[in-house]
């Protein structure tokens, strides 16, 4: 796939504590989403490489310990649930690395995980902020992908994400590049 598919999917940038309340919204520091069609979700997660790889759920603490007070448990859980991850790790820049998801359902088995450079990532993360304070950032987003097309984190997602060969059917339906989710 090159740039400038035809595909052109709703896209929603929003920091992952927006619906939680003020004094826990401080948890998700640093897990940014973007959301292509609604659908497909592409988790933006810093502070994580002193946490894995590998990903396990092990590395959580016991869920009768209550509920995370640790942004680190937060954005680890963030990455354990969600199907794509982009992070930064200076060691791993560049690489890709598949985990099953510790909590599958029948069309997301696995996590994927694209690392960069903190100073790839940087201004990615910048970006999603910015885009989250446009129409962009609204619950129901109505921005259209040549909308924002010439922001460079909806260009990594089509360089990276979108082209990997681990992206599933399902998603790749989602986000407007086949004709079926099967």
């Amino acid at each position: 796939m090159k740039i400038g598919t035809p595909a052109n999917y709703y896209v929603r940038a929003m920091f992952s504590g927006w619906d939680y309340p003020p004094e826990e919204a401080h948890l998700h520091e640093g897990c940014w989403t973007v959301d292509l069609n609604h659908g497909m979700t592409v988790a933006f997660i810093d502070g994580l490489d002193h946490l894995g790889p590998p990903w396990v759920e092990a590395s959580l603490p016991p869920e009768e310990d209550g509920d995370l007070q640790d942004p680190d448990m937060v954005r680890l859980l963030t990455l354990l649930q969600s199907t794509y991850t982009v992070t930064p790790n200076d060691e791993l820049a560049g690489g890709v690395d598949r985990f099953p998801l510790p909590w599958p359902t029948e069309d997301r088995v696995q996590g994927v995980v694209f690392y960069l450079t903190r100073a790839e990532f940087a201004p990615l993360l910048d970006d999603i902020k910015a885009l989250s304070e446009t129409n962009a950032g609204s619950v129901q987003s109505t921005v259209r992908r040549d909308e924002v097309l010439d922001h460079p984190v909806i260009r990594f997602i089509e360089e990276r994400v979108l082209t990997s060969r681990w992206l599933t059917p399902r998603d790749a339906h989602v986000a407007g590049l086949s004709a079926s989710g099967s």
